[in-house]
């Protein structure tokens, strides 16, 4: 896991303060380097093979590799290709470019791994920008000049070349409560698409699809699905264990990181940690404390060593300035707090590599919120999504607005290609009237092409065609939170239930088997007999955090409206004048949803300061003085 920065083209930029700025990523060791038209800054964190031997770039035959990730398979490939090259390092990026070099970027097929990877093949004056699968490790770019800047963090690309804030997108990112891939908040500024590749031409830049699956949908026992799931579940958690330095979880109440656990526990427990967070007041929110009670209680039955955190107000007071400052999204989403909190605990436990549950949604079945898709009829659903009807639908939004529930069931309706990207979102769509024609005419471009790739990817499933689809949504939102909070504090995130054979298997399954016993069903069942029931049968706790008790005291709101008033006009001026307004009119708008909105509008405005106004922070300011 490291961070890199660099550009492709005839110019020249210094490095050193765009690498200093992402050092956390990587803060082991560093190296610039350059070539023929090319730059490119390393910051390593040491995980595989601690010694110098493991600095990159790695080279082969005139080929140069920056990796940002890990490459879990290293040892298989270093073992089916002994004969012909010898690795040097424990390191599982030195192989790749003689990987690169015999199969060409076929050999991106052979890696099981999470990675944002710049290849420099000087032999063919190729430069390359690679992602895996579903979009584990980012790399932002933009293109200007014929020239290609690139970053894992765009605050690094700050330092390189100018960026100027998308007003749209910041529109997008309010709509959805995330940006989908491979949108950021700044103009001509992109993530590289899940599975994906950008080469880089004097005059233009293509992107292009690596990662093609062809998966079939069939049907399959119950002890059939359960024999292959868990030695797949396994074998991916097996390999995600290698690491020359200590590896923990982040253990919730969920079955994800619970089931990790209990495998991970039978597999070995040296060195093994886990870290859970003590949410305070969080019963008063959800009416339940599974991610609180459930997790101490785990891991005394098993004996796991463990740490706790606690995540309360004064958590947030002490923290959100520099956690907006590094987030590179509009800091919406409450449950980025939790990675941000652990990963700290974890640094300070010299704790370098995590596992979390990236994905089990996904995989068994999707989102509450997303099962209101299969009370529709299919064809029409399918036809919809392909119509893909924008601007009928905006004008007929406006009509319906002021009845938000007949307008999501229209759109579930007649627009689920809009649907899909929002069903995340929803406090602030009623307010946003003015921009919702620009906002979804970008999301309808962005969904045409991720629905084409996931009708192309899984032929006879249109359900698990949906939840394919959130690779560049939900899946592609919680890599992005996962990866800024654990790099924050210099920690590597492992997502099992991300590894492509896990991935491609259970998506061959067909979805009314996985929701047959409710809920994620198929998952409970399967574990049924290796969990205990107090887990099994929890009720669903979701990491949001419990704010509306965070406000309610009058000082601290008195200081947080005021501030409120007096930033107010950033919201009209980059995201929509008519949500400003009803802000302006009624600021109890932003009490709704247990006061997520007053959150996120706060946390926006935050962010307009540092990085619009670019006022100076320091690394301990806290909220309250922020904003006083």
């Amino acid at each position: 896991m490291c961070g890199i920065v660099g550009y492709f083209g005839n110019v020249a930029r210094d490095l050193k303060a765009a690498s200093d700025c992402i050092a956390h990523r990587g803060p082991d060791m560093q190296g610039i380097k350059s070539g023929v038209e090319w730059k490119v800054a390393f910051n390593r964190l040491s995980i595989l093979d601690l010694s110098d031997n493991g600095m990159q770039p790695f080279i082969f035959d005139g080929v140069h590799v920056y990796l940002n990730g890990e490459i879990y398979n290293f040892k298989e490939l270093k073992d089916e290709h002994k004969n012909e090259y010898q690795c040097q390092s424990g390191s599982d990026v030195e192989i790749v470019p003689f990987l690169y070099r015999k199969y060409g970027l076929d050999f991106l097929n052979k890696l099981n791994g999470m990675f944002a990877i710049v290849i420099i093949d000087e032999k063919l004056n190729r430069k390359l920008l690679v992602r895996d699968r579903f979009g584990q490790k980012p790399i932002f770019y933009k293109f200007e000049n014929e020239s290609l800047f690139f970053a894992s963090e765009i605050k690094a690309l700050k330092h390189i070349v100018d960026l100027e804030p998308d007003k749209t997108n910041i529109a997008v990112n309010f709509s959805c409560w995330f940006l989908p891939q491979p949108l950021s908040l700044y103009k001509n500024v992109y993530n590289v698409n899940p599975g994906s590749y950008v080469e880089f031409c004097r005059d233009n830049v293509k992107e292009k699809k690596w990662y093609l699956p062809k998966i079939s949908v069939y049907k399959q026992s119950f002890r059939d699905i359960e024999e292959t799931f868990l030695d797949l579940y396994k074998e991916s958690i097996r390999i995600r264990l290698r690491s020359d330095v200590p590896v923990g979880i982040y253990l919730s109440g969920g079955l994800d990181s619970t089931s990790m656990a209990r495998i991970v526990k039978d597999m070995t427990d040296e060195n093994f940690y886990a870290f859970t967070a003590n949410i305070k007041n969080k019963q008063f929110f959800e009416l339940n404390n599974t991610d609180v009670d459930i997790p101490l209680k785990f891991v005394d039955d098993l004996g796991i060593k463990h740490y706790i955190t606690n995540l309360d107000f004064e958590f947030y007071n002490k923290n959100i300035i520099s956690i907006i400052k590094n987030y590179d999204e509009i800091f919406l989403n409450s449950g980025v707090l939790l990675f941000y909190a652990l990963s700290s605990v974890a640094n300070q436990h010299g704790v370098k590599v995590v596992l979390s549950g990236v994905g089990g949604d996904e995989l068994f079945g999707g989102y509450p919120w997303q099962s209101y898709i299969k009370h529709l009829p299919k064809q029409l659903v399918k036809f919809f999504v392909k119509k893909q009807s924008v601007l009928y639908y905006s004008r007929i939004q406006k009509i319906l607005n002021n009845n938000v529930k007949l307008g999501k069931i229209y759109q579930l309706i007649f627009a689920p290609h809009l649907w899909h990207p929002k069903s995340l979102g929803g406090p602030f769509l009623p307010y946003m009237n003015d921009v919702n024609i620009d906002v979804d005419n970008i999301l309808s471009e962005i969904s045409k092409n991720y629905f084409k790739y996931s009708f192309n990817s899984i032929k006879n499933d249109f359900y698990n065609q949906i939840n394919f689809a959130n690779i560049f949504t939900t899946i592609g939102n919680q890599n992005y939170m996962v990866d800024l909070g654990c790099m924050a504090h210099s920690v590597e995130n492992r997502s099992p239930l991300l590894d492509y054979k896990v991935f491609e298997y259970m998506m061959s399954i067909p979805d009314s088997k996985k929701v047959e016993f409710g809920q994620k069903g198929l998952m409970r069942k399967i574990f049924e007999t290796q969990l205990p029931t107090y887990v099994t049968q929890a009720k669903k706790s979701g990491p949001t955090m419990p704010l509306n008790t965070w406000f309610v005291d009058s000082s601290i709101r008195n200081k947080i409206d005021f501030f409120l008033n007096k930033n107010l006009d950033y919201v009209a001026e980059y995201v929509s004048y008519t949500l400003y307004y009803a802000i302006k009119k009624s600021i109890g708008v932003l009490d709704s949803h247990k006061s997520l909105p007053l959150f996120a509008v706060l946390n926006f405005l935050i962010w307009c300061k540092i990085n619009i106004e670019n006022v100076h922070v320091g690394e301990d300011t806290s909220l309250l003085e922020f904003i006083d």
